[in-house]
């Protein structure tokens, strides 16, 4: 074992004078071997440690560091009184949620078959790449869950017979229920969690891809043609029985209602609010419209494009599907206000107007053109340019002309003190079934 002399003598000298050990001066005394030993003991500890590592307090702030975290470990945690609904409370706020609605006897999980206790799923890792048989209810055998990664982290039970085939259909669509004959294609559902998804929905690339939360109703958001995306991006949407289906019919719909019959055009509703049913009907009807559009309106070739604002039933564009003609090409294309039923339904008969137009007016083309700063009342307007506004050359916005007192007139106009009005009249019973009701 090998130690310094300077340990050596602070061992020697640490003890009192005593006999000479080599014959010298009597300051260096004879020590005894147990002093030797544990000097020599610290010595080697000393050494050895800084072999290891060069830097002592690097071991200090390790043993202080370890401690620490002894303490936290060993700690124990603060009581923390959590809040517990009672019965009422519980039942109200489970109700209100996706997954509670999917509880109730009455929506597709009942249907399905499947126990409210049996809903909260947190994963399924299975192997399922081949499908699993199945029975659909008119007793033809199908398979579901056919595909690579189709339904990995979901519950199978909550998948519809001849559902969800294809190559990561439904690939982590957690605590979704999903009806027959949907989700089928590449990531036609794919994260889609807590959705409501009915028969015959969301088929096609893409479909419904990350839309989590969204309600189909049946036979909904199948994708037409190459291009997918038709209910994609629409978390939290609601889409009414048979909508949105066309190319990126209902692309990007966040938290929209569409209705039923609604958005089967190419690029439809994208960017619209809220829609109400049959509405929207032809290529690019509403496309990017901001607001609310309701019952049976914008059915015309760029009916409502880049519009804001409410257009209420019958409006904006009228459609005649028997023999496939539609009268009201960009009838309110970049209108800004309030629509009323039954009005702008010719060509361009409300385009550019950024004003209140009220029931049965403008119905004739170009009737309220670029109308600004007089309001139009109802059953006004109702010939070829009547309330027409121009813009000049160079000039930003439309001039109306106003000597002859036609907007005068047009603003204190009712359907009571004018000529029998020309907007479209008829029983809609199914507007009081619509998923929204306009209230300006």
């Amino acid at each position: 074992m090998k130690f310094s002399s300077v340990s050596f003598l602070a061992a020697v000298f640490s003890s009192p004078p005593s006999t000479p050990l080599f014959g010298g001066s009597s300051s260096v005394v004879v020590v005894s071997a147990s002093t030797i030993v544990e000097a020599v003991k610290k010595e080697s500890g000393r050494e050895k440690r800084e072999g290891q590592g060069r830097f002592l307090g690097a071991f200090s702030k390790a043993d202080s560091l370890r401690e620490t975290l002894l303490e936290r470990k060993n700690k124990k945690p603060r009581k923390v009184r959590h809040w517990k609904p009672n019965e009422v409370e519980e039942v109200d706020f489970n109700s209100s949620t996706a997954l509670g609605r999917l509880n109730s006897t009455t929506s597709l999980l009942g249907r399905l078959g499947i126990e409210p206790s049996h809903t909260k799923v947190e994963s399924f890792a299975a192997d399922l790449s081949d499908g699993i048989p199945c029975t659909k209810e008119n007793g033809e055998a199908d398979r579901k869950c056919d595909g690579y990664y189709a339904c990995d982290g979901i519950n199978p039970d909550h998948v519809g017979c001849g559902s969800c085939n294809g190559v990561r259909a439904c690939l982590f669509a957690t605590e979704a229920v999903i009806g027959e004959g949907s989700c089928n294609g590449y990531r036609a559902c794919h994260k889609t969690s807590g959705a409501e998804i009915e028969d015959q929905s969301c088929n096609g690339l893409y479909a419904c891809n990350l839309s989590y939360g969204i309600v189909v109703e049946e036979g909904s958001c199948n994708v037409s043609g190459w291009i997918g995306e038709t209910c994609a991006l629409a978390p939290g949407a609601h889409i009414g029985k048979e909508s949105c289906i066309g190319d990126l019919a209902c692309k990007n719909q966040d938290g929209s209602k569409i209705g039923k019959g609604s958005c089967r055009g190419f690029q439809s509703c994208d960017g619209a609010g809220n829609i109400g049913d049959g509405s929207c009907n032809n290529n690019y009807a509403c496309t990017s419209f901001n607001g609310t559009v309701s019952n049976d309106s914008c059915n015309c070739f760029k009916a409502c494009a880049f519009g804001q604002g409410t257009v209420h039933d019958g409006s904006c564009g009228r459609a005649y599907p028997d023999i496939n003609i539609c009268k009201g090409e960009y009838a309110c294309m970049h209108t800004h206000g309030r629509i009323g039923k039954d009005s702008c339904n010719d060509n361009k008969a409300c385009f550019h107007s950024s004003t209140f137009i009220g029931d049965q007016s403008c119905n004739e083309v170009g009737a309220c053109f670029g109308v600004n700063g007089y309001e139009i009342g109802s059953c006004a307007c109702n010939t070829d340019f009547e309330c027409l506004c121009v813009s000049e050359e160079g000039e930003e916005g439309s001039t109306c002309d106003n000597s002859d007192g036609v907007f005068t007139d047009a603003q204190k106009s009712t359907c009571k003190s004018a000529k029998a009005g020309k907007g479209r009249k008829g029983d809609r019973g199914s507007a009081s079934a619509n998923i929204f009701s306009p209230d300006d």
